[in-house]
C-alpha cells in the first residue's frame, strides 16, 4: 500500500477544477498566474487558453509562442462558436453587465450585453443560434436581440464547479471538492428545478458508479450515438486513484468503463465491499468530436464509441511554451497541463483535452 501511495504522489495527478468555483470569481494577477489555466478550446487553427486571472492567450497549431489577447475587460469564460473563439467579459470592479464577444476576422466583436443583477456567472454555451448563460440563480437565453430568464427553484450548491454541459432540455453540472467528493446535478431549463443524479450500487459509503460524497465529476459530454444520454468523467487521486466513465440516460445511471490501476492490495473485508477494484484510473477530461468521445486519464488518452472504450495513446510528450506544457503531437486532440487543481488536493499538473 505504501508503494502505491508513493507512485501516486510521484505521478501528481488529480481531478481537474475548471475555474475553482465560478467563472466570475477571478484570482488577483500574480507573476506565476499564467500557468494556472482553467479553460481551453481549439478554434480557428489555434489553441486558446484562459487563466484564472481572466487573461486570454493563444498558441498557433504546432507553434512555439504564446500570444496574449488585448481586451478591455477580464475574461470570465471561453468557448468555441462556429469554429471561432468566443468569450464573455466583465470588469474587476463594479461589474454590472456581462459582455459577449466573438472573434471575427481577427477582431473581438460585441454580440450582446447582459445585466448581472448581482449574480455569479457559472458557464456560457452557444448552440443552434441560442446563447445560454447559467448563473447561480438564473438561466438566461439570448436569441438575436431578445433575452429571457428562468429562475432556478433553488440556488446552485456552493461546492466548486468543475464542469457544465448545456443541452436543449437540461443543464448538467459536475462538482469537484477533491477528497470531499463532488457529484452531478441536473437543471430543467423550462422549470428551473434542480436535483442531484447519483447511484450507489454497493450501498457502501463510497460505492459507485456515481456518488456525491466521493466522486468528483470533472467533465461531461453528450454521447453522439445516444442523443438522450451523457457521459461523465469521474476521477480523484488521493493516496490511491479512483475513477470511471459513467453513462447517464434520464434517471438511469450505469458504469460505462472502469480500469484497474497499478498494484491492487490483497483482498480483505474492506475491498470486498466495493463493486470495482480498489485502485482505478482517474479521468479528468471528456470531449466530443464528431461521432466519438475522447477521454483523458492518468495513464493516457481513450477513445469512446458505440462499440465500447479503447485506450488510444499514452499521454504525449509536452513542450514548454510561455511557461505552459503543451502537446500538438496527437492527430485528433491537443493536450495542455494545468496546475490549478493544487488548491483543492495534493496534486501537480493535470491534463486538459481539446479536440481539433
Amino acid at each position: 500500500m505504501v508503494a502505491i501511495r508513493i507512485r501516486v504522489f510521484a505521478l501528481a495527478f488529480s481531478a481537474l477544477i475548471a475555474g475553482s468555483s465560478s467563472a466570475s470569481q477571478l484570482e488577483p494577477t500574480r507573476a506565476e498566474q499564467e500557468s494556472f489555466i482553467r479553460r481551453a478550446v481549439f478554434a480557428d487553427g489555434r489553441l486558446w487558453l484562459l487563466s484564472d486571472a481572466g487573461r486570454l492567450s493563444s498558441i498557433a497549431d504546432g507553434g512555439d509562442s504564446q500570444v496574449e489577447a488585448i481586451l478591455p475587460e477580464s475574461v470570465l469564460d471561453l468557448w468555441s462558436q462556429g469554429g471561432q473563439p468566443a468569450i464573455i467579459t466583465c470588469g474587476h470592479d463594479g461589474c454590472t453587465d456581462w459582455t459577449l464577444r466573438e472573434r471575427v476576422d481577427g477582431l473581438w466583436t460585441v454580440t450582446a450585453r447582459v445585466s448581472t443583477e448581482g449574480d455569479r456567472l457559472v458557464a456560457v454555451s452557444h448552440v443552434g443560434g441560442i446563447a445560454t448563460l447559467l448563473t447561480q440563480r438564473r438561466i438566461i437565453e439570448i436569441v438575436g436581440d431578445r433575452q429571457t430568464a428562468t429562475a432556478l427553484l433553488q440556488p446552485l450548491r456552493t461546492r466548486p464547479i468543475a464542469s457544465v454541459h448545456i443541452a436543449p432540455a437540461s443543464i448538467f453540472i459536475g462538482f469537484n471538492a477533491g477528497e470531499w467528493g463532488g457529484g452531478l446535478q441536473r437543471i430543467d431549463r423550462k422549470t428551473g428545478e434542480v436535483w442531484a443524479i447519483e447511484r450507489n450500487t454497493s450501498g457502501e459509503l463510497c460505492g459507485g458508479p456515481l456518488n456525491t460524497e466521493c466522486d468528483p465529476v470533472n467533465d461531461i459530454a453528450a454521447e453522439p450515438w445516444k442523443p438522450e444520454c451523457i457521459a461523465v468523467a469521474v476521477g480523484l487521486v488521493h493516496f490511491a486513484p479512483h475513477g470511471r466513465i459513467v453513462e447517464v440516460c434520464g434517471d438511469t445511471v450505469r458504469r460505462l468503463y472502469v480500469k484497474p490501476y497499478g498494484k491492487q492490495p490483497p483482498e480483505n473485508e474492506v475491498t470486498r465491499k466495493y463493486d470495482e477494484p480498489f485502485s482505478t484510473v482517474a479521468f479528468f477530461g471528456l470531449k466530443r468530436r464528431a461521432g466519438t468521445l475522447w477521454a483523458v486519464g492518468i495513464d493516457g488518452i481513450y477513445r469512446i464509441g458505440p462499440e465500447g472504450v479503447t485506450q488510444s495513446a499514452p499521454l504525449p510528450k509536452f513542450k514548454q511554451i510561455g511557461g505552459l506544457s503543451v502537446s500538438f503531437d496527437l492527430p485528433d486532440v491537443v493536450v495542455v497541463l494545468t496546475d490549478i487543481n493544487q488548491r483543492l488536493s495534493i496534486s501537480g499538473s493535470v491534463p486538459i483535452l481539446m479536440p481539433r
